[in-house]
């Protein structure tokens, strides 16, 4: 035990450099387990072969939860959407896009869109066709998507 609040021996210097080198490997370790939590299982079953049309719309700052339990991965704010005639796509922003590979979900894919009512506020879930979790969207995105599947319009979007 040092004494009378010496810290550690280190010279900030030295701390700081290694801070950036072992920083961006938790960070990576970090976003390949939220990865591997359920988003990789949606884009395993739905890949996006090519990047969204310039006339889709495009929903910025999207908050989406993936299996709708207490330990499935939430991402806050932090993904990109477009919507077309075809179907939907999602991307995480660029600090949380590795190990998650661009979602395209065509409409006929969709089999439900829910309005779930919540102690604050509520969210929206889609069922997809197949066995992945599914995806639950608070905000705008998730009352044009609930919107557009009620009424049938493939314009609606």
């Amino acid at each position: 035990m040092t004494g009378g609040g010496e810290g550690l021996p280190v010279s900030p210097a030295l701390f700081f450099a290694l801070f950036a080198v072992v920083f961006p490997f938790f960070w990576l370790a970090v976003i390949a387990l939220i990865a591997n939590l359920g988003w990789r299982r949606v884009a395993c079953a739905y890949p996006a072969a090519s990047d969204p049309p310039l006339s889709a719309r495009r929903w910025r700052f999207v908050s989406l939860n993936i299996g709708g339990s207490m330990r499935s991965p939430n991402y806050g704010s932090s993904v990109e959407a477009w919507t077309s005639e075809s179907g939907f796509w999602l991307r995480p922003f660029l600090p949380f896009r590795p190990f998650h590979p661009t979602i395209f979900v065509p409409w006929p894919q969709v089999r439900s869109v829910e309005r779930e009512r919540r102690l604050v506020g509520e969210r929206v879930r889609v069922k997809l066709a197949g066995e992945v979790p599914d995806l639950l969207f608070v905000g705008a995105l998730g009352r044009a998507l609930l919107d557009r599947l009620r009424n049938g319009a493939k314009d609606a979007l």
